[in-house]
């Protein structure tokens, strides 16, 4: 089942998944949301980074 499948997955359907599919698709979603998570620091600091750029440049 590919990423967008199991994203689009109804309730009904959810209930009828087996255990080990259900695991499956959290560890995906874990692991989704760590790697966004990682990106959501990293675009802070840039912004962080930035916000200091500019107010030094315009001191």
């Amino acid at each position: 089942m590919g990423k967008d499948q199991l994203l689009k997955l109804e309730r009904e359907t959810q209930l009828l998944l087996a255990p080990k599919q259900l695991v499956d698709i959290i560890v995906e979603q874990a692991i989704a949301i760590e790697k966004l998570n990682s990106r959501i620091l990293e675009l802070e600091e840039k912004v962080e980074k930035l916000k200091v750029s500019r107010d030094e440049w315009h001191a």
